[in-house]
């Protein structure tokens, strides 16, 4: 085997390109190697090939399942440093790029996910060998679909085939695995997963996929009602985040809607807490989500008993209290541990994927800088601390006018945080809250003194937000003026 000679092989089960490939590749110098189906159509184009039965001595076991999955052949894409030199003198190859193309599971999308017609739609041995390729990377040009192949091949006759080419290769290959794999994870999740009926609207198809180990909603215990929406799981979600950092010391209640608070409280007790949360908007939690911090009692369903509520969610809930809400036939309980998702967050855009950290900050008023002459008083610090708390689950620009016991009035989403000021006042005053002697959080910074200049009028005597802006300092005298105490928490929670 000579050292200087490249070397491919290729496994592909859509056969569309592969002539003029292996044509391209030939016509560059490479040697070819080939398994089964994919070797007769290289032969029939009049290319030499090698078929991978001479490496590994059989050309295929168990009807067709076992062709490649052979530890030579392996060690012939893996074979990385003085490990390829070796097996060259021994004679045997090394690749140089790997070509494959799946099985296409694809078609098992109506099949049943028990038959064996579906489970023969696995590919087994073309992902492991992609797999192998990209993880050699340095060494091996990852193919992976026959889409790909006019690009490779037109790389190479520009001799462009460099160190950043192989990376790209190797990435594309673990994307492309990663998301074959999780299609025939949710294909055998069938059955197994709740069934959505749909996703956001009826004409959208949709489904749910648990990670493993289960936790979150994976391992919530269903304890009443039908299964639950695409819409639901994503209030359901929104809710439990806010809960989530609310969950040490009194209990709470976290009322939401389309994935943003209407209201959250605060009290001795979870009846209480409701109550407080309730005050903030009455209108808008009907049909809404309720996540509570703490075991779900009989007194706190008597105070749910004229609104009505898709899901309630809690830790635990006592046998009276349980029955009492079962008698809703079309109400979701769901029993499950509130606590903060800590998993990477991920997101689609046209095209691809945004994936960040998970937002596990939490500041602590008491610990944030005073930047007004006036500090806040004892009771101003835990409404600050309660409110910054579930402004970083409202949706940017966010505003949230509370008190020690919980929210009375939530600006949301607006484009300019102005609007969503005005929009916290509107409804605070539309339920006739009193804002005199309130406290305000923003999520981000306020650009310009307005902002200040609003809540003083409304009756806001505490501020808590991020700070950063180019007018800090106007802002900062604008609430001097008023005698607003303001703290800075240094960090900023958007969500979009």
């Amino acid at each position: 085997m000579k050292a200087n000679k490249r070397t491919v092989l290729i496994s592909v089960w859509n056969k569309e390109g592969l002539e003029e490939f292996a044509i391209g590749l030939s016509a560059l110098g490479w040697d070819i190697w080939a398994s089964g189906g994919t070797a007769d159509v290289i032969e029939k184009a009049g290319i030499s090939v090698s078929r991978t039965e001479k490496l590994t001595g059989i050309s295929s076991i168990l009807g067709g399942r076992v062709k490649t999955l052979h530890p030579e052949l392996h060690a012939s894409i893996l074979a990385d440093g003085s490990d390829r030199k070796d097996r060259l003198l021994q004679g045997k190859p090394v690749f140089d790029m790997v070509a494959v193309d799946f099985y296409p599971f694809y078609k098992a999308k109506d099949m049943d996910p028990v038959s064996r017609e579906t489970i023969e739609l696995v590919d087994i041995g073309g992902p492991t060998m992609a797999r192998g390729a990209a993880k050699n990377w340095h060494e091996v040009i990852s193919a992976t679909g026959y889409d790909i192949f006019p690009y490779v091949l037109g790389v190479l006759q520009k001799g462009a085939d460099d160190e950043k080419f192989r990376q790209e290769m190797a990435s594309r290959t673990f994307s492309i695995t990663s998301a074959y794999d999780l299609h025939v994870s949710l294909k055998l999740e069938e059955g197994i997963s709740p069934a959505l009926r749909y996703g956001e609207n009826p004409h959208q198809k949709a489904a749910v996929h648990f990670s493993w180990p289960r936790e979150g909603f994976g391992k919530a215990e269903v304890l009443g009602g039908k299964a639950l929406s695409y819409n639901n799981y994503l209030d359901a979600s929104a809710a439990c985040a806010i809960a989530a950092d609310l969950k040490e010391g009194l209990p709470c209640v976290v009322l939401a809607k389309h994935g943003n608070p209407c209201g959250v409280g605060c009290g001795d007790t979870a009846a209480e807490a409701f109550v407080n949360a309730f005050r903030a908007d009455r209108i808008s939690p009907y049909g809404g989500i309720l996540a509570c911090t703490s075991t779900v009692d009989i007194d706190l369903v008597k105070e749910l008993k004229s609104i009505f509520l898709e899901i309630v969610i809690a830790p635990d809930f006592e046998e009276s209290a349980l029955k009492r809400l079962q008698k809703r036939k079309n109400l979701r309980i769901l029993k499950m541990p509130i606590s903060s998702d800590k998993t990477i967050l991920l997101r689609s855009i046209w095209g691809g994927l945004l994936v960040q950290e998970p937002d596990l900050s939490i500041e602590n008023a008491v610990n944030c800088t005073v930047v007004t002459e006036r500090k806040p008083t004892p009771e101003e610090l835990v409404a600050l601390d309660l409110a910054w708390k579930v402004v970083k689950g409202v949706k940017s620009n966010a505003i949230v006018i509370g008190d020690n016991k919980g929210t009375l009035g939530v600006g949301i989403g607006q484009p300019s945080r102005i609007e969503s000021l005005n929009l916290a006042i509107r409804r605070a005053l539309r339920e006739g809250n009193e804002l005199v002697g309130s406290v305000l959080a923003s999520d981000a910074f306020f650009p310009f003194r307005d902002g200040p200049d609003k809540a003083a009028k409304a009756g806001v005597t505490a501020i808590i937000q991020p700070g950063g802006s180019i007018r800090d300092e106007e802002v900062i005298a604008a609430c001097n003026e008023s005698g607003i105490a303001m703290v800075f928490t240094g960090v900023r929670h958007f969500r979009h």
